[in-house]
């Protein structure tokens, strides 16, 4: 426990190094740190600022924490003194610091699908992408999301904040060597589907149905060559209107509701 607010902690977790030195990260935000509050995310201390703590949205955040154990501390600083931890310009008076990957009071939550759902994003630089990718597989009920390669930590403060909530919503992994994970999860029987931009049969064609991840590539180069080589299901969406190709978090999107019409379609 923090004798005083850990203000020097939180300002390193801005860098990548301190974060993975540490295990710990800051989620900021009021809708971010109450979604945290609501799914039972362990977290290590929730800091207000004078002025929001007053406010309805503060008020909801102290009443969902006061469910936590006592090992978890409450802060609540002067605007100055929240200012000086914040990572963003125009600071909203809430902020957690919790350990990743996230963990839960109680445990995971109980998947969606009886059939694994993943998705897997390789080489996704940009924090936005990363956060629209989380926010996509939690809306689609995958029970992993797990970003890979050079892609952007995902733990960031900035893809926490982006995500809006939907990254506690979902597991959400980091993991360095993409050929080890894809091989593994390929050995255990999951369908490989690789999102390409052409030559591939369209999302209703595939099975989603059964163990299945959705594999995403770099905003600009798409998949590496010896993902492409891997066996598994090349999937292209269909563009009429002469469009190269999408955003990878709306592709992302699209491959991902077909799977849930096909498996909500399976259970009726």
């Amino acid at each position: 426990m923090y004798k005083e607010v850990p203000w020097r902690l939180i300002r390193s977790l801005s860098n990548k190094k301190e974060r993975d030195r540490t295990g710990l990260t800051v989620a900021e935000g009021p809708s971010v740190v109450l979604a945290a509050l609501e799914r039972n995310v362990k977290v290590l201390a929730v800091i207000l600022s004078e002025d929001f703590a007053e406010t309805q949205k503060g008020r909801r955040i102290r009443e969902a924490f006061a469910r936590y154990p006592e090992e978890s501390q409450l802060f609540v600083v002067s605007k100055e003194m929240y200012r000086k931890m914040s990572d963003t310009k125009s600071p909203q008076g809430a902020m957690c610091l919790l350990p990743f990957p996230f963990q839960f009071l109680g445990g995971q939550p109980p998947p969606v699908w009886e059939c694994p759902l993943y998705v897997i994003g390789i080489d996704i630089q940009d924090p936005a992408n990363v956060a629209s990718l989380i926010r996509s597989g939690a809306a689609a009920g995958a029970d992993s999301v797990i970003l890979t390669g050079l892609s952007a930590d995902p733990f960031g403060p900035k893809v926490i904040r982006s995500s809006a909530g939907s990254i506690f919503a979902t597991e959400v992994l980091f993991h360095n060597d993409p050929i080890g994970l894809l091989e593994h999860l390929r050995c255990s029987g999951v369908l490989l589907v690789k999102a390409l931009p052409k030559g591939g049969v369209t999302p209703w064609e595939c099975n989603f149905t059964g163990d299945s991840a959705v594999l995403l590539g770099n905003e600009a180069r798409g998949l590496r060559p010896e993902i492409l080589d891997l066996p598994g299901e090349d999937v292209t969406i269909p563009m009429p209107g002469g469009i190269e190709s999408l955003n990878v978090a709306m592709a992302a999107s699209v491959l991902l509701y077909e799977a849930v019409r096909q498996r909500t379609s399976l259970n009726k």
